[in-house]
């Protein structure tokens, strides 16, 4: 059934079909087909098209409703008129992946050379394969430079290889719960999967297409690779232990929970519509991937990457957890390149990437919105308004902004919703990059078209390489760092300047307030109490100046903000914010 956010468009799927392409194996495909749909209108200079890759078992029809059954694509919730990949706006393409069932040449495909269907004949793929077919489609249809590559799962596994193998074709990329290379849990449930059909008498070496299909030990692996999409939250609210049709256990071997017939129906459903040799072929090309191959590291894999990346990753994602997720985001961050890193909360395991689509949706629109706005170098947005007035009314960032050269390299630390990094961009046209804890604030700031790393502040740096940035901002945050100190000097390993605020506890009222109660005051300036102040320093603005001198950092300018104006009498004493720009001494 159709959500109301769902697109209701008619699309047919398309085939074309290439002469040879030749695959990592060293094999020879002759008369290679690609099933393919299209969403949305290509625009004159070829610049607005977006690939949308599927996981390992989906298809091409990502998107509308299918001319040929009728039934929703896959992605529908995502692509559409004023949906995340607006179709209004861009031109989307998906198309099944090489070794698939559903259209592109795989296993179950008549080989050219014998007639006869390829079976177990079929040359062992890659996923480097399937994208090289990919770019083949995408050549056909006059597209030089794709907008975004996306995908979730295996699609976001193909999406970091197109970012890699084709560098100059791909402007952004989004790979959503996925990873650089597989773990050695990942390949055994793969080969579970694998051994399952392979045990089944009816595979008969592959050789099944003129006769009865493996359909037994294809629904075993369709039931393990269920198991390990869902999560134990989403399992236990789905079907927790309830019985099915019945009051008390049957105490024989047929259905008793519903979990059971769940897992049944499902992989009863995946039976009629794949086939048993393309999971034996996808599986395994999943499994061969590594980024990293033939590359000293993950990291120098991406020496040659021109694109912007968002990646996403789901809290309880136990199949392609966040960790992998931040494996390819430090790699990307040691290499300077544009990456936007957010982890959703969620109860539907691996399966989020398809469930929670309202969440992903304002962030993939403004991620490529800012995209879009780089490619075309494009005027202001229409948030700039919104954010101006955001801005004027904190006067320490306003004058933070004061201090940011244009054209410059800048890095916010605990950027809140990225007001003023969106700011800086747009009036001082900097690189922008932030980092912040908060998953919701995360969220805001990449939907603003801001590049967020989410992370905690004071393990956000190692993997940036030194002077990386111009600029580190770090507002309203140092009293709430638990080692300050360690902080500071990497803001000045990774940054030519850094820019500090903070609000000054040595301000007459914070004074007055300790000394006439003797109790932890609680002012404007701290409005907590004591058992529940984030604030776990209280400093000063001689206590920073002395900092400073100890540490041998050059303050290059200090301002002193009072009611939202600066303030030049008696700062230690009359101040409420401080701003500090400092340097390392040379």
């Amino acid at each position: 059934m159709l959500t109301s956010a769902e697109a209701t468009f008619i699309v047919e799927t398309q085939v074309v079909t290439f002469p040879s392409l030749t695959l990592d194996c060293g094999v020879t495909l002759m008369n290679v087909d690609v099933a393919y749909e299209t969403y949305g209108t290509l625009n004159t200079d070829r610049s607005n098209a977006i690939l949308v890759l599927h996981a390992f078992s989906g298809d091409a029809h990502a998107a509308g409703i299918s001319k040929e059954t009728g039934q929703p694509g896959w992605w529908s919730p995502m692509i559409g008129p004023g949906l995340a990949f607006d179709t209004d706006r861009h031109f989307v393409i998906s198309s099944n992946v090489l070794g698939g069932c559903r259209g592109t040449t795989g296993p179950g495909s008549i080989d050219p050379a014998t007639g006869e269907r390829y079976a177990m004949r079929f040359p062992v793929i890659t996923v480097s394969d399937m994208v090289r077919l990919q770019k083949m489609l995408i050549e056909h249809l006059g597209i030089e430079r794709l907008l975004a590559v996306t995908g979730g799962s295996m699609g976001g596994m193909q999406a970091l290889e197109w970012a890699v193998a084709f560098p100059e074709s791909v402007a952004a990329a989004i790979p959503i719960a996925a990873t650089a290379r597989h773990s050695a849990q990942q390949i055994a449930f793969n080969e579970v999967g694998r051994q399952a059909i392979m045990a089944d008498p009816d595979w008969n070496e592959g050789n099944y297409y003129d006769a009865k299909p493996p359909a037994r030990g294809l629904a075993v692996a369709r039931m393990v690779g269920h198991i390990t999409y869902m999560s134990d939250a989403s399992m236990r609210d789905k079907f927790g232990r309830r019985l099915r049709d019945k009051d008390a256990f049957g105490f024989d071997f047929s259905v008793d929970f519903e979990v059971e017939s769940y897992l049944r129906h499902r992989s009863s459903q995946f039976v009629n519509r794949f086939d048993a040799n393309s999971y034996l072929y996808i599986t395994k090309a999943m499994d061969y991937f590594d980024l990293s191959a033939g590359h000293a590291s993950l990291a120098s894999a991406f020496d040659q990457t021109r694109a912007r990346f968002l990646v996403l990753s789901f809290t309880s994602d136990w199949l392609y957890p966040t960790y992998q997720s931040l494996e390819t985001v430090s790699a990307l961050r040691s290499r300077n390149i544009d990456v936007a890193f957010c982890e959703l909360p969620s109860t539907y395991g691996h399966d989020a990437f398809l469930v929670e689509t309202k969440e992903q949706s304002e962030m993939i629109a403004g991620f490529l919105e800012s995209v879009h706005r780089d490619v075309t170098t494009s005027p202001k947005s229409a948030s700039a308004h919104d954010v101006q007035v955001e801005i004027s009314a904190r006067r320490d960032y306003a004058m933070i902004a004061e201090l940011i050269e244009p054209g410059s390299r800048v890095l916010d630390l605990g950027c809140g919703e990225g007001e003023l990094l969106a700011w800086l961009r747009e009036h001082k046209r900097v690189d922008t990059q932030g980092v912040e804890i908060d998953s919701n604030k995360v969220r805001r700031a990449i939907a603003r078209g801001v590049s967020v790393y989410q992370s905690d502040i004071e393990q956000g740096l190692a993997d940036y390489p030194d002077a990386t940035f111009d600029f580190i901002i770090l507002s309203q945050t140092l009293q709430e760092m638990r080692y300050p100190l360690r902080v500071l000097r990497e803001m000045l390993r990774v940054g030519r300047h850094a820019i500090i605020t903070f609000p000054n506890f040595g301000h007459w009222t914070t004074r007055l307030a300790h000394l006439s109660t003797g109790r932890a005051p609680r002012t404007k300036l701290f409005p907590y109490d004591w058992y529940e102040s984030p604030n776990l320093h209280f400093l000063t603005v001689h206590d920073f100046v002395s900092l400073c001198d100890e540490q041998n950092w050059v303050i290059e300018r200090q301002i002193f903000v009072r009611k939202n104006h600066e303030a030049r009498l008696l700062p230690n004493l009359l101040a409420e914010v401080a701003v500090f720009s400092i340097r390392i001494s040379r």
